[in-house]
C-alpha cells in the first residue's frame, strides 16, 4: 500500500519520536507502548504503520543509512573533492563518537546481539557491503580526479574496509569511555593522510 504524504510524514514523526526512545532506553527494553507513549499517538495509530519495535528499528537503521550515503552520492554528484567528501563523513562520525552517550549506537549493538538469526546476519552484511561499495566508489571517484594520489585501485577495498573496521573500534572505545577527543581526532586525521 502507497502511502500518501500525510502518511509518510506520519511515518517519518514516528520514527523521530522512536528514536529518541531507543537512544535513551536502548534496544532491548523499549515496547510499542514506549513508543506510543513517545508518540502521544493512540496504539492503533502506531500499528497503522508498524507492527513490532523491530520493524521500526529496522526503519531507523535504514534512514541512518540513507542520511550516511548521501553525503557520498550528493558529494559525487555536485563534483566535490573526494577527500573533502571523505572528511565530511568522517567529521559526522567525530561528531557522533563524541557525543556517543546520544546516539542510537547502543541499541544497534543490543539489536544485533539480540536477533542472532540468518535474516538479520544477511541484514548486517548487506550493510557492510553497501558501506564498503559506497566508500569505495569515492575513493575510486577521487583516484580518477588525482585527488588520492596515495591509493592505488588495487587497494581501495582494503582501504574501505579499514575505515569501517577503525569506525567500529572507534565507537566501542568511545562507548567504554576510553578514548578522548584527542585520539579520535588522530586516528580520524590517519585516514586522511594516508590518502594524500
Amino acid at each position: 500500500m502507497a502511502l500518501t504524504a500525510k502518511g509518510i510524514e506520519k511515518k517519518k514523526y514516528i520514527l523521530g519520536k522512536a528514536a529518541a526512545v531507543f537512544i535513551r532506553a536502548g534496544y532491548t527494553s523499549v515496547t510499542m507502548k514506549d513508543i506510543v507513549e513517545e508518540c502521544d499517538i493512540s496504539r492503533g495509530g502506531l500499528y497503522k504503520y508498524y507492527s513490532s519495535t523491530k520493524e521500526i528499528f529496522e526503519d531507523i537503521l535504514f534512514a541512518g543509512k540513507e542520511n550516511d550515503y548521501f553525503i557520498f552520492t550528493k558529494g559525487m554528484e555536485n563534483g566535490v573533492n573526494a577527500v573533502k567528501i571523505l572528511a565530511d563523513f568522517l567529521q559526522q562520525q567525530r561528531s557522533e563518537l563524541l557525543n556517543i552517550e546520544n546516539t542510537i549506537r547502543i541499541a544497534v549493538y543490543e539489536f544485533f546481539l539480540s536477533h542472532k538469526n540468518n535474516v538479520l546476519d544477511d541484514m548486517f552484511k548487506r550493510y557492510y557491503a553497501e558501506t564498503v561499495a559506497i566508500i569505495s566508489q569515492t575513493l575510486h571517484y577521487g583516484i580518477s580526479r588525482n585527488e588520492i594520489p596515495k591509493l592505488t585501485s588495487d587497494d581501495v577495498v582494503k582501504y574501505a574496509n579499514h575505515i569501517i573496521i577503525l569506525l567500529e573500534g572507534l565507537n566501542i572505545l568511545a562507548l567504554s569511555k576510553q578514548m578522548s577527543p584527542e585520539l579520535i581526532d588522530e586516528q580520524l586525521d590517519m585516514i586522511i593522510k594516508n590518502l594524500r
